[in-house]
């Protein structure tokens, strides 16, 4: 589909995009959402381009509003047309993909987060060792906020440590799966017992259980080490494979993960830097076939990201005896990250079964292959105290 190809160009350009489906819904989302730029076709369901472009340039509330049509509908006559009607741009499909981010650029400028990326330091942290009942779990400071990356034992040191600073009264605690090595952490979470904090927790519903149900079973059996009632306000998401506005400048898309359960993984864009979390899946490589285009879709969103944190549990020897069991191998993880040109990684879940002082050893080999692939990328495996700036 060309519009989410659209959007997907852009996004890598570094412009926040969104794809409206259905065009007579578009007028109430351009008064709400206020963009720059309307992308349109001349040809589309429901309300055509032409039309829909009258409105947007006719209407006070948008009229400054730019629209550029994008349409193979590129008879000089509907050229005219369009400008007539008031577009601004006229862009020919198929379009050019190294052109058109340059074409938007012209009508509504760079990408809002230009020029600042630099200044808008992320500071990314690990929580926890690894242990079979535990992984740890990640924080991110972006954009004066803090974010969780699910909730191992380590959280409560997370938690105890933001406290005692006193920085923040809000956090989004993003949950990839109900897991106990994920959650085990979660009942003793610190901020749960301050009356003046806020929570927002999102991660994804069973077939049979809400997301709600799942946290309250989840809290209740790792609340042994903390058993003081919970104070603080907690506002629970159920998400899908949709993009989510977080906060301005903060954006969250999850995917489904290939891992055992209903498993995500989440893409999250904050002040035009790409952060994608994928802690438990597993990649297909180059056993991929034409049926299975997880690793395909999957590049999409991953590919150029500032940070990948990533599945790399095994070395390739242990990775053939737990093949089809819902992790990756270094090898693998280290390839993917390779061919989709992403800016940093981070190997997370490494096998508890791994002494601390085999770390480095796959860190190397990680570098090892994506250096065969001629790609510099800085390379860590998550463990307890690493941090890092993006």
């Amino acid at each position: 589909m060309v519009g989410t190809l659209s959007m997907e160009v852009l996004s890598d350009a570094g412009y926040s995009a969104e794809l409206v489906t259905d065009s007579r819904m578009a007028m109430s989302v351009i008064k709400e959402r206020k963009p720059r730029l309307v992308l349109l076709d001349i040809l589309m369901p429901g309300l055509d381009g032409l039309t829909l472009c009258h409105m947007i340039k006719t209407d006070p509330v948008t009229s400054r509003t730019k629209v550029a049509v994008v349409s193979a509908k590129s008879f000089k006559s509907e050229m005219e047309r369009a400008k007539s009607f008031g577009a601004d741009m006229f862009i020919k499909k198929p379009y050019d993909l190294k052109e058109f981010p340059k074409q938007v650029r012209v009508l509504c400028g760079p990408p809002a987060g230009e020029g600042k990326a630099k200044k808008n330091v992320l500071k990314v942290r690990a929580w926890g060792g690894r242990e079979k009942t535990s992984t740890p779990c990640l924080s991110i400071e972006a954009l004066g906020r803090l974010f969780i990356l699910d909730a191992g034992k380590g959280v409560q040191a997370l938690g105890a440590e933001f406290l005692k600073q006193g920085t923040y009264k809000e956090a989004w605690l993003l949950i990839s799966h109900f897991h106990e090595d994920h959650v085990s952490g979660l009942g003793a979470l610190p901020f749960l017992r301050e009356e003046s904090f806020h929570l927002h927790v999102i991660g994804p519903s069973e077939p049979d259980k809400k997301i709600t149900l799942l946290l309250r079973e989840a809290m209740q059996k790792s609340m042994g080490s903390d058993p003081r009632p919970i104070k603080a306000k907690i506002q629970v998401h159920e998400v899908r494979e949709e993009s989510y506005e977080l906060v301005s400048g903060v954006r969250v898309a999850p995917f489904y993960a290939n891992h055992p359960t209903t498993t995500l993984g989440y893409v999250l864009e904050l002040g035009g830097r790409r952060i994608v979390y994928c802690p438990d899946t597993e990649l297909y490589g180059e056993a991929a076939t034409a049926l299975q285009d997880y690793d395909e879709k999957i590049g999409r969103l991953v590919r150029s990201a500032d940070l990948l944190i990533h599945d790399a549990r095994y070395t390739d020897a242990d990775y053939a005896q737990h093949k089809d069991e819902g992790h990756s191998s270094v090898t693998s993880a280290a390839q993917f990250a390779a061919d989709n040109e992403v800016r940093n990684l981070l190997l997370i879940h490494a096998d508890p079964s791994y002494p601390d002082s085999f770390l480095p050893t796959m860190e190397a080999d990680a570098k090892k292959v994506m250096e065969g692939k001629g790609a510099q990328i800085p390379c860590s495996v998550v463990r307890d105290g690493l941090s890092l700036e993006v």
